[in-house]
């Protein structure tokens, strides 16, 4: 093979490479708990977790989709999500998205509860993990108050635990 050849070939090779590549996911590093939303491409909000933005040992929720709408912040368990601070003083049955920006370590995920006082089904928010639409995930069936229920404006406390 000829050098022009070669190199060709090593050229295809490397644009072949980069358009086959899967992206790498970022983290959203804006400190705010309130950040301006960027809407998918196709406007379908996606159950996926994602990364979280930097660690501030609090949990997150907004009662819209990516972040958007009224917000609340925990640092410690609430049994009652009918208070929070944030911009607004309530939370309870509203969320539509979560992000758990605790401290790597003990007590870092999050069991979030159907009922008050950390009654009915769970669900837990691993550490650092972004859920920017609920609406596709559900409560297990486990035979208490919520089981099979999404968890799209039906979370009603939670508490800080040591895994998922």
């Amino acid at each position: 093979m000829n050098r022009t050849s070669t190199a060709l070939a090593a050229l295809g090779v490397a644009v072949l490479a980069l358009l086959t590549a899967p992206g790498v996911a970022q983290a959203d590093a804006t400190p705010s708990p309130d950040p301006i939303p960027v809407a998918p491409a196709d406007n379908t909000p996606s159950p996926a977790p994602v990364s979280a933005a930097a660690a501030d040992g609090n949990l997150y929720a907004w009662d819209g989709y990516d972040r958007t709408g009224a917000w609340c912040r925990w640092t410690g368990n609430d049994s009652n999500w009918d208070n929070c601070s944030g911009n607004t003083t309530w939370m309870r049955n509203r969320a539509s998205s979560l992000e758990n920006r605790g401290y790597a370590g003990a007590y870092e995920d999050v069991d979030l509860f159907y009922s008050p006082n950390y009654g009915g089904s769970h669900i837990c928010l691993w550490n650092g993990r972004y859920l920017n639409n609920l609406s596709g995930i559900y409560y297990s069936w486990d035979g208490k108050a919520g089981q099979g229920q999404t968890t799209n404006n039906n979370i009603a406390s939670h508490r800080w635990s040591n895994n998922c």
